[in-house]
This record gives C-alpha cells, structure tokens and sequence, in this order.
C-alpha cells in the first residue's frame, strides 16, 4: 500500500469508550518515589511524557499503550511500547480490539486524540467523562468497520518517509566522517591538488530553456541538490551537451553541491562537468563529500564561475611521490560499500530469523470463499468505451492474469472507483478465469470481477490466499463459468489458529519469510559483486 493519502478512505466518527478501554494512573509523589530506571509517565507535553525514571511498581504498570494528559499539558498522546508506571494525571488507553493493538495504530490513534487538545485546558480538564464522549474520525472500510489495515500501512509509511532522509544523512555522515577522518588515519600523506591537476575534463554544460525541453527519458542535471541533481527529463538531441560517467558540480543554485553520473545526461549551465579518463565510481565518490565543502565558501550572489574553479584546490591522499593516490581512493570506497552491504546483510539475517521463530506449522482447515470475505461485490464498469485512458491515471482491472490483472490506466470516475486492500477474483475470460490477485490501491473494475474485502487482510495475508485460491482455476472453462453463486462457495484451505479460525499471524510471517529470503539473495548478490 505504496503512496497512502488520508483523503483515499471514507471517514466516520466513533466515541472514545466505543472503541479503547481508558484505565487511570496512579498518584505517586516525589517523596515517596524511588530513583531507578523505569520510566514514570506524567502530565508532560516533553520527552514523550516521560518525567522520571523510578524502581517503584503499582497497578498502573503497562506497556503497549497510550498515555493521555488529561490534567497539566493536556491532551497530549504519548505511545509507550515499554513497561512504565503511570501519574494518576494520565490515562491509558488501549484498543478494545486487542489484535490491532499496536505501535502503528496507536500511533494513528494519538494523532486523532491530539487534534482534539485545543479545546481543552488547566481549567476544563479531560477528565474520564468527557474522554469516553470525546468523538474521534477514524478510517473505515466499505461494512463501516474500522480500517486497521490502513491506520498500520499509513503510519508505517509516514515512519518511513521520516527515517529515510535520516538515515541517509547518516550514511552520508559515516562516509565522510571516514573519509576527512578515518581516510586520513589510513592514508598518512594528504597534499593540496589544483582541479586541474585532478580533472582532465572541466567543462560548463549549456543552456536549456524550460521553453525548450522536449519530452523524453535522458536524466536533465541542473542546480538542485535533490534526486541527484536530476531537474527532471528531456528528449533533446541538437543543441544540448550530453556527458556520462562523471561528477557535476552546482555552479550556481544550490552552489558546490557535488553528484557522480554514471549514465548519459543533458547538463544544464548551471553545472560543470568534472572528469579524469581511467577513473571509476569509487575514486568519484571519494572525492564527492570533499568538493561539497566548497558550499561553504559560495553562495547564490558569488558563484563558482570557470576563472574560479581553476584556482580551487582539493585535499585528497597522495603517494609517496607526491601525485594522486587514486588508488587508495577506489579501495577505500569499496571497503565502505561492503561494510554497509554487510551490515544489511547481517540486518535482514536477524530479520529473517525472527520470521522463521514465527512461522511454524500448524493445522489447516476448509473455509466457503463467502465466509473469509464477509463483503462480496461485483465490479462497477461496463467497459472501456466510455472511458478516457491516461498513463498516469487509476488502474483498471480486467479479466487477465498479467501485470497484477491491471489492463490499462483510465481518468478517475469516482462513482466506480472501488476500494484497494482485497482481493479481486476473476470470474470471466478464457485462460484468466479462476486467477485472483490482491489489490492495495483503489482502482477500477469491470463487472467480470467479484471483490473480496476482509479487515484481517494486507498486502502478506492477500498473496498468501491468492497462491492459495488459484489452485481452483483449472476447475472453470467457457462453459462452466466462474459465476457469482459459484465463487461464493468455492473452499479455500487455511492454517488456523487454536480456535479454529484463520491463522492470519501465519499467513502474514510465512509471506514476510518469503519476502526476507528473496531480499536477502538480492544483497548476496549486490554483495559478491562489490567484493
């Protein structure tokens, strides 16, 4: 469920006491408090409610919950997934569905909760009464029941765009904390070069007006320091200067921002080419986080012009006779890039180990189609005929078993657009009939298709079922059709838990088991080729 938006579900209110159990803290003064190391939650709007850490244990010791000011910063939501005790000026709240009681609903949930603070104070509390009134807007699915499956993958994707950007600072940080720092321990003697002593190639790419840009799919390379320096893309072939494996550097905008190329691209004149023949990638990226400390001394209003680059100087490693050790600049770089192949190596190892502890076998059971998905429904289109194709615009679905049963992308008509997140069986076409294939995005349907909806089902679980549904399609044909009728009593077979019901914990550890093996042969393979 790539690309999430709030505005792609429906919405409804629910009351607080409907939907989470709220249990109280418990009064626990400083005098009467011993220092240790578990965390005391109080009335805080700061270090996630945390106030104090104590030794001291009373009933309101808990994990996995949400902690509610409704006294002091009131309000304010906190999820705490490790053991604290509470104030008496705290709530804790928990979902009364248990098996949705998680980091990520939690979290959605405090975000919910949170909206709600401004019309409260010191003087109009948020007291156990008004919070068990307090209305909420909660996303729902097509039966109005609340759509767990969306409040996970919206906050896990929100998490996700948060780290990334983080986490790729920090490689870029360990990079050029080894190199400026480490580098420098393993390579004793550093001198200053000239650019031109260090390029044999220094050349200012040429001007493209926005008026100018033809379309196409050659990377265009202008001043921004995002994506790469890719400005976007151009089909221009006359009058433009192409380069590949290469640096750029920003000459103006975002000035001393440095990238390496090793694809064909159209150069914008706001950068400038910089090559040396016999160079690889490593040496390039060596090279890169110490030509980005020209940011510093440029700017917008005293740009990077070509008189001036002349005269700038890099400090790189140098042999013993004095000249470029662009050898110990390709090594270096290469031992980098195999310390963080092997360390997400050793990552998706562990991560793989913990789904195989959790993936063990179990006993299987028959279940009618028409009692896993308590929602049915058919399709809503007639047809392509009256329907505008876009390249960039909603699924369609049809009766095929290629590209994801995906025929073609069409202009959003929001009368039958249907929700994503089900799985979509196909109950017509010759040599389709009897596929079913799972669905995250919102899409368009036509009428051959019948649409299962479940809340227990997400992107793990509905692979798991579709392998497991396909089996039947050999039973369907042009004249023994895959009617409607038919489909709701066809029997898929499941693991099932204790109780007899499906086991969708299984199901969803057994596909990320799956997933981690096919991660892990990818970064074997990244892996080997880089040693």
């Amino acid at each position: 469920m790539n690309n999430l938006s709030l505005n792609s579900r429906n919405w409804k209110e629910f009351f607080l006491e409907d939907v989470v159990s709220i249990n109280g803290g418990k009064r626990l003064t400083k005098s009467d408090m011993q220092l240790g190391n578990m965390p005391f939650i109080g009335a805080s709007e700061l270090n996630n409610g945390i106030t104090a850490f104590t030794c001291s244990v009373n009933e309101s010791l808990d994990n996995n919950v949400l902690g509610v000011n409704y006294n002091g910063s009131v309000g304010f939501a906190f999820y705490h997934p490790y053991k604290a005790i509470f104030s008496d000026d705290v709530k804790r709240i928990k979902w009364k569905n248990l098996r949705h009681n998680n980091r990520y609903t939690l979290l959605f949930l405090a975000s919910m909760i949170g909206q709600q603070k401004s019309k409260y104070a010191y003087g109009y509390k948020f007291n156990s009464q008004r919070m068990k009134r307090q209305k909420i807007l909660l996303p729902i699915q097509p039966d109005n029941t609340i759509d767990w499956a969306f409040m996970e993958a919206y906050m896990k994707q929100k998490e996700q765009q948060i780290l990334r950007p983080t986490i790729n600072k920090l490689c870029k940080q360990l990079i050029i904390n080894n190199i400026l720092g480490g580098g420098k321990s393993l390579c004793s003697n550093w001198k200053a070069f000239y650019f031109t002593e260090v390029f044999t190639e220094i050349q200012r790419g040429k001007r493209l007006k926005k008026a100018d840009h033809e379309q196409g799919n050659t990377p265009y390379v202008s001043s921004t320091s995002l994506n790469n320096g890719i400005d976007g893309f151009v089909g221009n072939d006359g009058s433009v200067r192409k380069f590949d494996d290469c640096l750029t550097l920003a000459n103006s905008g975002s000035v001393g921002c440095a990238f390496y190329h090793q694809y064909t691209f159209v150069a914008s004149d706001h950068v400038t080419k910089l090559k040396r023949d016999g160079l690889d990638k490593y040496a390039y990226l060596f090279m890169i986080p110490i030509i980005n400390r020209l940011s510093e001394k440029y700017s917008f209003n005293r740009e990077i012009n070509d008189e001036r680059i002349k005269r700038e100087k890099l400090l790189l490693p140098a042999t013993d006779k004095g000249e470029i050790d662009f050898t110990f600049m390709s090594s270096f770089m290469k031992d980098i890039e195999r310390n963080i192949l092997n360390t997400t190596l050793k990552v998706f190892k562990e991560r793989a180990n913990v789904n195989n502890s959790k993936t063990g076998g179990g006993d299987w059971k028959n279940f009618l189609l028409r009692d896993l998905f308590p929602i049915l429904v058919a399709g809503k289109s007639k047809g392509l005929n009256h329907i505008e194709k876009l390249h960039d615009g909603i699924s369609y679905l049809g009766a095929t078993n290629q590209n994801n049963g995906v025929l073609c992308f069409v202009s959003r008509d929001e009368s039958i657009i249907q929700k994503g997140n089900c799985i979509a069986f196909i109950r017509n076409g010759e040599g389709s009939m009897g596929y079913s294939v799972y669905k995250a995005e919102d899409f368009i349907a036509t009428s051959d298709m019948t649409l299962g909806y479940n809340e227990h089902l997400n992107r793990y679980t509905g692979t798991f079922i579709t392998t497991i549904a396909d089996r039947v399609r050999g039973k369907y044909n042009f004249g023994y059709k895959r009617s409607a009728n038919r489909l709701s009593k066809e029997i898929i077979t499941l693991p099932v838990d204790i109780n007899g019901s499906p086991d969708w914990e299984y199901m969803e550890n057994y596909m990320r088991n799956i997933e981690s093996e096919h991660i892990l042969s990818y970064i074997k393979m990244m892996r080997n080729t880089v040693l």
